[in-house]
């Protein structure tokens, strides 16, 4: 551990003498140079941003010997821009809209003059930015209170070619979501941020786990997807939501919408009922209510801003009806009440308070707090594929949010920042839901054949014979930075890092806890450690402590802006003491299996990793850039329990699945479950190590401890900006990520030798491509005589061969904001990604395609995956949007438009051992496995088209301002299917039955009252 502390704080301190970037991160910034009316630079000057955005009014700076300035820091806003030099006219320049972390060019030219004299100069906005090598995109406050969206983070980001949200259509599923991915990443990779502090869950991943990020109360929302210098903890898409700021004067914003089922046609076409479509989704009810509001508890001193959001919505499930036998513990079929359709709903709610003091003229400060609740399915629930009893009720109360940020320009050169946030989350599925169903001790199901192929019922995954499961998490964030900003050379160097603690509690009440069936016959059942009708309690604790310091460096010379950075995380994980109550086959806590937290392995990452960034001015004036930037990046790791997590409890054996053959269908498991071996009418555990204290998977150290171990990617872009017109820009991007520090799981109880490769028919029908017929080789199953041996080793799958993964492609862009007040947004993004992991298959056939970062990748890791090359074909996404008032009568209307490509279909056939056994020579380990018959990323659904309409008069009185909207969604009343089921039953018409469909057009009506 000295050594250690030797090694972070050397890194430390090369870190701290190193130049880095301008700017903060989530903030922009105003920059330029001064000169005189020949054309010579001017040092010396004073230069002056002033605006309503700020609390203290005015920021200035002072030019450097080359002439430029930089004023950064800078929230969303309008600013004026003021030189001032003694023996010169003071020049002005107005109505510089600045919008997330852009960096306006603003020059002076001053003329030699009375000092009194002031020369305000009428030009443009900037919209090139020339400085700076990252990608983003911003959706200001203006166009999301304009536009037909749902007001949350997967409606804005539907709404950006290439991000993997793909929206709500109108909130109809409630207020969250969180980052999505871009350009082939992983949802792990992107970040959460609510005023610069992550909110996101755990050690990694955008997700937010109960936190709905409070989109409808932000000023504006920033999304940043390529070119992060080492401020940029991953690779993936930032999203920041930009909070809305009190001021001097008093004001408010009050909106409401909703819709009803009235208020919603039918798209249950002909053609959905002949795909199977036995029922369409509609809606029940949908609306939303946010007051919000703010002013100053003290004039230029103390402002404060207050929000509160309520969302409730109602919809019905395709395909999905009431069960009658819900709930009855001695009934193991289903019989559909079709007369009551399934339906699902969720019920959202934030408070929001935000305070804002500038304690003095250089040291501002933010307080924020944030209590919400979100339930979902607490008297509903059901998928296309599980009944209404087999639903996790999910139930965050509370989730809260506590943040503090500090800001203080020390000098016009100096700027200082720091933050602290915690997330605080509790999450319980203990309870019942209304209807009565609820029934601990009733055993999970599913059925692989029947009406509905894989049709989960009985009881959820939390609750009944599963287990209630009770997470509680905190995650604090930190960070601190300081800039120093001459003009032509900018610096900056920073802090992030954190804990996160989060604790899950699970309750098993059966020792049988699945069961799944083939024709309403038992094949298969999942046991855990509790017998004697007694309960098991298992706590699973984590520490995730991730720690960087990182140093930008930035220079300016004519044209050219070079920018540089490093950063150094070190990421730790540790566990307290854990606490098994309950295992083997003893009474409940008899015995207890207590893991001491100074035996148990934990990963302790460090890297330091570069990024470039390039930006040039090509013509010099302002409106044509090329920028360039190169980085490596770490994988986040998720914080939930994934296969990189090393708690000893994920490590020891507390469930398994063996084969149920019930020979005389009475649903009683006539053999001995504490015998691992076959017997009765069981065959062998598929995890001999049920209940015993032993790992049942090792940790490579030479992986999870020390340098350059981490999974990580590069990232790479290319794009050229242009302004084709004032006001109006296009860019034009190329893309590449390849990722690298891949691991694999092996299982050394047993060899490549000990899997038997067989092949299978594939079935003649003319719904499959070329009309099926043939055979898939390649599969391999696990000799019969070592089921169950588990000994694992995780470790680079550099030790066994190399495996391959990239994306890239080509995003083209729009923004216009002309004066007119029409404003446009959009353009495409086209990619496909390439993975190859043959080569690992061929020396460890359970893995195929192995693992990375805790993410399973595209092709997956199963013995009967054949397909260990992808190539996805080109796939290209469009989206956009615009929005106009119309003049004088003050009505205004817009639009959104998305078109995306379909779903990559599959056809998993469920293969017995009477269809293996004439290749096989025996019959299967399991009994039977699923094979897809159809090549990943070769058939795909028809693409997805949708247009959203919104119409509002707008009415002004003195300083209010009314607006009431209708809100038009699916304008087109389009019938495109979103789900399918892609289990294959030879004999049956259930392939590719829809299990989600594009909602129907509706119409929601919306009124906002502005004062």
């Amino acid at each position: 551990m000295k050594k250690l502390a030797s090694q972070s704080a050397a890194v430390l301190l090369v870190l701290v003498l190193l130049p880095s970037a301008a700017h903060a991160q989530f903030a922009g910034a105003i920059t330029g140079v001064a000169k005189d009316a020949s054309g010579g630079v001017l040092p010396g000057v004073t230069v002056e941003a002033a605006s309503p955005a700020l609390i203290e009014k005015v920021r200035s700076v002072v030019t450097d010997p080359t002439g430029q300035y930089r004023i950064v820091d800078l929230r969303p806003g309008t600013y004026s821009v003021t030189f001032t030099l003694p023996g010169f006219s003071t020049v002005k320049r107005e109505g510089i809209e600045i919008t997330g972390t852009f960096v306006a060019t603003v020059n002076g030219e001053l003329k030699v003059g009375a000092l009194e004299e002031t020369i305000t100069v009428t030009g443009e906005t900037p919209v090139v930015d020339v400085q700076s090598a990252k990608v983003q995109q911003t959706v200001g406050n203006d166009v999301l209170r304009a536009i037909p969206t749902s007001r949350s983070a997967g409606g804005i980001q539907a709404l950006i070619p290439g991000l993997s949200s793909s929206g709500d259509s109108g909130g109809i599923r409630g207020g969250g979501g969180s980052a999505a991915s871009i350009h082939g990443g992983r949802g792990n990779d992107s970040r959460t941020y609510n005023d610069g502090l992550n909110v996101g869950w755990g050690g990694g991943g955008g997700g937010l786990w109960g936190n709905m990020l409070n989109v409808a109360a932000a000023q504006e929302v920033v999304l940043s997807t390529s070119g992060g210098l080492g401020e940029a903890e991953t690779a993936g898409v930032t999203l920041n939501a930009i909070p809305r700021e009190g001021g001097n004067s008093f004001s408010g914003t009050f909106f409401t919408n909703g819709a009803s089922s009235a208020m919603q046609g039918s798209n249950y076409t002909q053609s959905l009922q002949d795909q199977g479509l036995k029922a369409p989704s509609e809606i029940r009810k949908l609306y939303e209510i946010n007051p919000m509001g703010g002013g100053r508890i003290i004039r230029d001193k103390l402002w404060f801003y207050t929000s509160y959001r309520h969302i409730s919505t109602e919809n019905s499930v395709p395909g999905m009806w009431v069960n009658k036998n819900a709930g009855n513990p001695n009934v193991w079929t289903v019989d559909f009440d079709k007369s009551q359709q399934a339906f699902t709903e969720n019920l959202d709610r934030i408070l929001a308070g935000r305070i804002t003091w500038q304690a003095t003229p250089r040291n501002k400060l933010n307080f924020s707090w944030q209590e919400q609740i979100y339930h979902q399915n607490w008297k509903g629930g059901g998928t296309a594929t599980q009944t209404i009893e087999a639903t996790n009720r999910d139930w965050f109360e509370p989730s809260r949010l506590q943040g503090i940020t500090w800001s203080s320009p020390i000098t016009g050169r100096l700027l200082a920042e720091a933050g602290w946030g915690t997330y605080q989350s509790r999450y319980r599925n203990p309870a019942p839901r209304i209807d009565g169903t609820f029934n601990p001790r009733m055993i999970r199901a599913q059925d692989q054949a029947g009406e509905i192929p894989n049709l989960v019922y009985r009881a959820p995954a939390g609750v009944g014979g599963g287990y209630n499961h009770h997470l509680i998490g905190t995650i604090a964030n930190n960070r601190a930075s300081l800039s120093f900003v001459t003009g032509a050379h900018n610096m900056k160097v920073g802090y992030q890092g954190g804990f996160n603690n989060p604790s899950q509690t699970y309750t098993y009440f059966n020792e049988i806890n699945f069961v799944r069936l083939r024709d309403g016959i038992p094949n298969q059942l999942r046991q855990v450690i509790v017998a004697d009708d007694s309960t098991a309690r298992i706590k699973i604790v984590r520490n995730l402590v991730p720690t960087s310091f990182y140093g930008q460096d930035q220079w300016t010379r004519d044209r050219l802006t070079l920018q540089g950075g490093l950063r150094y995380d070190w990421y730790l994980t540790n566990y307290p003491d854990q606490t098994i109550c309950g295992p083997g086959y003893t009474a409940a806590c008899a015995k207890e299996i207590i893991y001491p937290s100074r035996s148990t392995q934990g990963a302790s990452w460090m890297d330091i990793t570069p990024r470039i960034g390039v930006a040039y001015d090509v013509f010099g004036n302002g409106k044509t850039a090329l920028k360039v930037n190169l980085g490596k990046y770490m994988e986040a790791i998720p914080a939930t329990n994934s296969d990189l997590d090393m708690n000893p409890i994920i490590r020891t054996a507390i469930s398994t699945t063996r084969t149920w053959t019930d020979s005389n269908k009475d649903f009683v498991v006539n053999c001995d479950l504490s015998n691992r071996e076959k017997n009765g009418e069981c065959a062998a555990m598929d995890n001999k190590n049920l209940g015993l204290e032993v790992f049942d998977r090792t940790y490579d150290p030479s992986f999870t401890q020390g340098w350059g171990k981490r999974p990580y990617n590069w990232g790479l872009g290319i794009s050229v900006q242009q302004e084709v017109a004032p006001r109006v820009s296009v860019n034009v991007g190329y893309f590449r990520n390849w990722w690298g520090n891949w691991y694999t799981v092996d299982n050394r109880a047993v060899a490549a030798t000990d899997y038997t490769r067989f092949s299978i028919p594939i079935p003649v029908d003319s719904r499959l491509p070329g009309g099926g017929g043939g055979t898939i080789s390649g599969l391999y199953n696990l000799n019969l005589d070592k089921v169950g041996a588990v000994d694992e080793l995780a470790t680079n799958s550099k030790n066994f061969a190399e495996q391959i993964e990239n994306w890239q492609g080509v995003d083209v862009g729009v923004s216009a904001r002309l004066r007119n007040g029409l404003t446009v947004q959009g353009g495409t993004s086209t990619g496909r990604r390439l993975t190859d992991a043959c080569a690992l298959k061929a020396l460890i056939p359970e893995q195929g395609q192995g693992t990375r970062g805790g993410t399973t990748s595209i092709a997956g890791g199963s013995p009967t995956n054949p397909y260990c090359r992808v190539v996805q074909p080109y796939q290209t996404s469009i989206r956009g949007l615009a929005t106009y008032t119309i003049p004088r009568i003050e009505l205004q209307v817009s639009a959104t438009w998305a078109n995306n490509p379909g779903d990559d279909l599959a056809a998993n056939y469920l293969v017995t051992s009477a269809i293996a056994r004439p290749s096989l020579h025996r019959d299967l380990s399991a009994g039977s496995v699923f094979v897809n018959l159809i090549a990943p990323d070769t058939v795909y659904s028809d693409r997805r088209n949708n247009i959203d309409l919104r119409i509002a008069k707008i009415i002004r009185y003195g300083r209010t301002r009314t607006q009431i909207g209708l809100d038009v969604y699916n304008l087109t009343n389009t019938d495109v299917v979103t789900g399918f089921n892609q289990t294959f039953v030879p004999t049956s018409k259930s392939w590719l039955t829809p299990t989600s469909i594009q909602p129907a057009r509706y119409a929601k009506i919306s009124a906002q009252f502005d004062f």
